[in-house]
Protein backbone atom coordinates (compact mmCIF):
# COMPACT_ATOMS: atom_id res chain seq x y z
CA UNK A 1 0.00 0.00 0.00
CA UNK A 2 1.04 3.51 -1.10
CA UNK A 3 -0.07 6.72 1.14
CA UNK A 4 1.26 10.34 -0.14
CA UNK A 5 4.84 8.27 -1.82
CA UNK A 6 5.31 6.29 0.92
CA UNK A 7 5.31 2.31 0.70
CA UNK A 8 3.14 0.92 3.87
CA UNK A 9 3.74 -2.62 4.89
CA UNK A 10 1.88 -4.93 6.62
CA UNK A 11 4.50 -4.56 9.89
CA UNK A 12 4.18 -0.55 9.07
CA UNK A 13 0.20 -0.54 9.38
CA UNK A 14 0.61 -2.72 12.76
CA UNK A 15 3.09 -0.42 14.02
CA UNK A 16 0.89 3.06 12.90
CA UNK A 17 -2.67 1.12 14.80
CA UNK A 18 -0.56 0.65 18.10
CA UNK A 19 0.53 3.91 17.97
CA UNK A 20 -2.83 5.17 17.09
CA UNK A 21 -4.16 3.08 19.53
CA UNK A 22 -1.87 4.22 22.57
CA UNK A 23 -2.81 7.67 21.81
CA UNK A 24 -6.37 7.11 21.67
CA UNK A 25 -6.45 5.63 25.32
CA UNK A 26 -3.91 8.80 26.36
CA UNK A 27 -6.40 11.35 25.20
CA UNK A 28 -9.08 9.25 26.63
CA UNK A 29 -7.52 8.80 30.06
CA UNK A 30 -6.72 12.78 29.98
CA UNK A 31 -10.13 13.84 29.53
CA UNK A 32 -11.48 10.94 32.21
CA UNK A 33 -8.62 12.67 34.81
CA UNK A 34 -9.76 16.25 33.60
CA UNK A 35 -13.32 15.33 33.96
CA UNK A 36 -12.82 14.11 37.45
CA UNK A 37 -10.59 16.98 37.92
CA UNK A 38 -13.38 19.47 37.08
CA UNK A 39 -16.65 17.39 39.00
CA UNK A 40 -14.06 17.68 42.53
CA UNK A 41 -13.62 21.37 41.87
CA UNK A 42 -17.16 21.70 42.01
CA UNK A 43 -18.06 19.58 44.44
CA UNK A 44 -15.65 21.89 46.76
CA UNK A 45 -17.22 24.85 45.62
CA UNK A 46 -20.66 23.81 46.33
CA UNK A 47 -22.24 25.74 48.91
CA UNK A 48 -24.41 23.51 50.60
CA UNK A 49 -25.99 25.66 53.09
CA UNK A 50 -28.35 27.41 50.34
CA UNK A 51 -30.01 23.76 49.47
CA UNK A 52 -29.90 21.55 52.32
CA UNK A 53 -30.84 21.75 55.73
CA UNK A 54 -30.40 18.74 58.47
CA UNK A 55 -31.64 19.13 62.25
CA UNK A 56 -29.08 17.89 64.82
CA UNK A 57 -29.51 16.96 67.84
CA UNK A 58 -26.25 16.74 70.69
CA UNK A 59 -26.09 14.02 73.82
CA UNK A 60 -22.93 14.27 76.16
CA UNK A 61 -21.55 10.86 77.47
CA UNK A 62 -18.98 11.05 80.59
CA UNK A 63 -15.90 9.13 79.86
CA UNK A 64 -14.16 7.83 82.96
CA UNK A 65 -10.65 9.81 81.68
CA UNK A 66 -13.02 12.74 82.80
CA UNK A 67 -13.68 14.04 79.13
CA UNK A 68 -17.04 14.08 77.79
CA UNK A 69 -18.07 12.68 74.43
CA UNK A 70 -20.10 14.43 72.15
CA UNK A 71 -22.17 12.38 70.07
CA UNK A 72 -24.45 14.42 66.68
CA UNK A 73 -27.87 12.81 66.50
CA UNK A 74 -29.58 13.64 62.71
CA UNK A 75 -33.17 13.74 62.67
CA UNK A 76 -33.98 12.21 59.46
CA UNK A 77 -30.64 13.24 56.96
CA UNK A 78 -30.42 16.25 55.87
CA UNK A 79 -33.02 17.62 53.31
CA UNK A 80 -33.67 20.49 50.41
CA UNK A 81 -34.63 23.81 51.55
CA UNK A 82 -37.57 23.53 49.18
CA UNK A 83 -38.70 20.41 51.38
CA UNK A 84 -38.48 22.28 54.59
CA UNK A 85 -39.77 26.02 54.44
CA UNK A 86 -42.68 25.90 51.77
CA UNK A 87 -42.99 29.46 50.84
CA UNK A 88 -41.30 30.66 48.10
CA UNK A 89 -40.31 34.01 49.51
CA UNK A 90 -39.11 32.55 52.82
CA UNK A 91 -37.01 30.00 50.62
CA UNK A 92 -35.35 32.76 49.23
CA UNK A 93 -34.91 34.71 52.18
CA UNK A 94 -33.04 32.02 54.20
CA UNK A 95 -30.93 30.80 51.10
CA UNK A 96 -29.13 34.66 50.93
CA UNK A 97 -29.19 34.61 54.55
CA UNK A 98 -27.19 31.05 54.68
CA UNK A 99 -25.30 32.06 51.93
CA UNK A 100 -23.38 34.57 54.20
CA UNK A 101 -22.72 32.68 56.83
CA UNK A 102 -23.46 34.33 59.62
CA UNK A 103 -23.50 31.41 62.43
CA UNK A 104 -27.01 31.87 63.79
CA UNK A 105 -29.55 32.93 61.11
CA UNK A 106 -31.80 35.92 61.98
CA UNK A 107 -33.84 37.24 58.98
CA UNK A 108 -33.84 40.74 58.19
CA UNK A 109 -37.71 40.58 58.00
CA UNK A 110 -39.43 40.00 61.17
CA UNK A 111 -41.94 38.06 59.74
CA UNK A 112 -40.25 35.77 57.66
CA UNK A 113 -38.38 34.96 60.89
CA UNK A 114 -40.85 34.05 62.85
CA UNK A 115 -41.59 31.83 59.97
CA UNK A 116 -38.70 30.39 59.53
CA UNK A 117 -38.38 29.69 63.39
CA UNK A 118 -42.24 28.49 63.52
CA UNK A 119 -40.94 25.60 60.82
CA UNK A 120 -38.38 24.61 62.58
CA UNK A 121 -40.45 23.93 65.58
CA UNK A 122 -42.92 22.10 63.51
CA UNK A 123 -39.86 19.73 62.94
CA UNK A 124 -39.18 18.36 66.50
CA UNK A 125 -42.34 18.88 68.06
CA UNK A 126 -46.09 17.23 68.12
CA UNK A 127 -44.67 13.82 66.79
CA UNK A 128 -46.01 11.69 69.40
CA UNK A 129 -50.29 11.78 68.42
CA UNK A 130 -50.66 9.89 72.09
CA UNK A 131 -49.17 12.17 74.23
CA UNK A 132 -50.58 15.09 72.02
CA UNK A 133 -54.38 13.60 72.91
CA UNK A 134 -53.21 13.36 76.60
CA UNK A 135 -52.43 16.41 77.24
CA UNK A 136 -55.38 18.14 75.55
CA UNK A 137 -57.68 15.87 78.14
CA UNK A 138 -55.27 17.01 80.53
CA UNK A 139 -53.82 13.63 81.07
CA UNK A 140 -49.73 13.83 82.58
CA UNK A 141 -47.34 13.19 80.13
CA UNK A 142 -43.62 13.95 79.72
CA UNK A 143 -42.17 17.31 78.99
CA UNK A 144 -38.42 18.12 77.87
CA UNK A 145 -37.53 21.63 77.19
CA UNK A 146 -35.22 22.01 73.96
CA UNK A 147 -33.22 25.03 72.22
CA UNK A 148 -33.14 25.28 68.95
CA UNK A 149 -32.18 27.58 65.88
CA UNK A 150 -30.78 27.24 62.40
CA UNK A 151 -26.87 27.65 62.09
CA UNK A 152 -25.19 28.61 58.83
CA UNK A 153 -20.99 28.52 58.75
CA UNK A 154 -18.34 28.40 56.41
CA UNK A 155 -16.81 25.24 55.73
CA UNK A 156 -13.19 26.90 55.41
CA UNK A 157 -13.64 27.80 59.40
CA UNK A 158 -11.68 24.70 59.90
CA UNK A 159 -8.71 26.06 58.77
CA UNK A 160 -8.07 24.70 55.61
CA UNK A 161 -7.91 26.99 52.51
CA UNK A 162 -11.21 27.41 50.20
CA UNK A 163 -10.70 25.40 47.41
CA UNK A 164 -9.85 22.36 49.72
CA UNK A 165 -11.95 19.43 50.27
CA UNK A 166 -13.05 19.86 53.75
CA UNK A 167 -13.16 17.77 57.06
CA UNK A 168 -16.67 18.94 57.33
CA UNK A 169 -19.30 19.54 54.78
CA UNK A 170 -21.11 22.84 55.81
CA UNK A 171 -25.23 22.71 55.52
CA UNK A 172 -27.52 24.85 56.93
CA UNK A 173 -28.39 23.15 60.26
CA UNK A 174 -31.65 23.46 62.79
CA UNK A 175 -29.47 22.99 66.09
CA UNK A 176 -31.64 21.64 68.89
CA UNK A 177 -29.76 21.30 72.73
CA UNK A 178 -31.20 20.01 75.46
CA UNK A 179 -32.17 22.92 77.96
CA UNK A 180 -30.73 21.29 80.97
CA UNK A 181 -27.15 21.24 78.91
CA UNK A 182 -27.06 24.88 78.17
CA UNK A 183 -24.84 26.23 81.46
CA UNK A 184 -22.54 23.26 80.70
CA UNK A 185 -22.14 24.21 77.45
CA UNK A 186 -21.10 28.28 78.13
CA UNK A 187 -18.68 26.80 80.39
CA UNK A 188 -15.20 26.87 78.91
CA UNK A 189 -13.72 25.00 81.19
CA UNK A 190 -16.63 22.19 80.50
CA UNK A 191 -16.03 22.61 76.92
CA UNK A 192 -12.50 22.27 76.53
CA UNK A 193 -13.23 18.44 77.86
CA UNK A 194 -15.57 17.94 75.21
CA UNK A 195 -14.22 14.86 72.60
CA UNK A 196 -15.54 14.11 69.25
CA UNK A 197 -15.10 10.99 67.33
CA UNK A 198 -13.37 12.32 64.36
CA UNK A 199 -12.26 15.78 63.53
CA UNK A 200 -14.80 16.58 61.09
CA UNK A 201 -17.03 17.20 64.17
CA UNK A 202 -14.43 19.41 65.91
CA UNK A 203 -16.30 22.35 64.82
CA UNK A 204 -19.40 21.89 66.61
CA UNK A 205 -17.55 21.96 69.47
CA UNK A 206 -17.40 25.81 69.23
CA UNK A 207 -20.33 26.01 67.81
CA UNK A 208 -22.27 24.38 70.46
CA UNK A 209 -20.72 26.81 73.14
CA UNK A 210 -20.87 30.04 70.83
CA UNK A 211 -24.83 28.95 71.15
CA UNK A 212 -24.86 28.65 74.89
CA UNK A 213 -23.91 32.09 74.84
CA UNK A 214 -26.16 33.16 72.49
CA UNK A 215 -28.79 32.17 75.13
CA UNK A 216 -27.68 33.27 77.77
CA UNK A 217 -27.50 36.91 76.31
CA UNK A 218 -31.02 36.64 75.34
CA UNK A 219 -32.11 35.89 78.83
CA UNK A 220 -30.20 38.59 80.13
CA UNK A 221 -32.00 40.82 78.30
CA UNK A 222 -35.35 42.55 79.24
CA UNK A 223 -38.64 40.65 78.41
CA UNK A 224 -40.05 44.09 76.80
CA UNK A 225 -36.63 43.72 74.29
CA UNK A 226 -37.07 39.67 73.07
CA UNK A 227 -39.55 38.89 70.93
CA UNK A 228 -40.41 35.63 68.91
CA UNK A 229 -39.62 37.83 65.45
CA UNK A 230 -36.24 38.47 66.84
CA UNK A 231 -34.53 35.90 69.08
CA UNK A 232 -32.11 33.65 66.92
CA UNK A 233 -33.08 30.64 69.56
CA UNK A 234 -36.62 29.85 70.38
CA UNK A 235 -37.58 27.21 73.94
CA UNK A 236 -39.95 24.70 73.03
CA UNK A 237 -41.60 21.65 74.91
CA UNK A 238 -41.32 18.21 73.16
CA UNK A 239 -43.94 16.19 74.95
CA UNK A 240 -43.92 12.45 74.80
CA UNK A 241 -46.80 9.84 76.44
CA UNK A 242 -46.02 8.28 79.69
CA UNK A 243 -47.43 4.80 78.88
Amino acid sequence: MNIFGLEITGDHARILLALFGGLFASFGFLAGRLSRHRSAIAFKREDLVSSTVATEFYGFESLPDGGIMLHVVTQGGAEPIAAVFTNTDLISRVQRAAGRHPGLLLLKDAVAHRMMMDEGKDRITGHDAKANLDFVQGRAVREDFVLFGFAAYAEHENGHGASALHDEVARLVQMVVSEQNIGALADPAIVARLQVAHAGYRPRVGRLHDFAKEWHRLEALPRAERTSATDKIWRVVVRTSLT
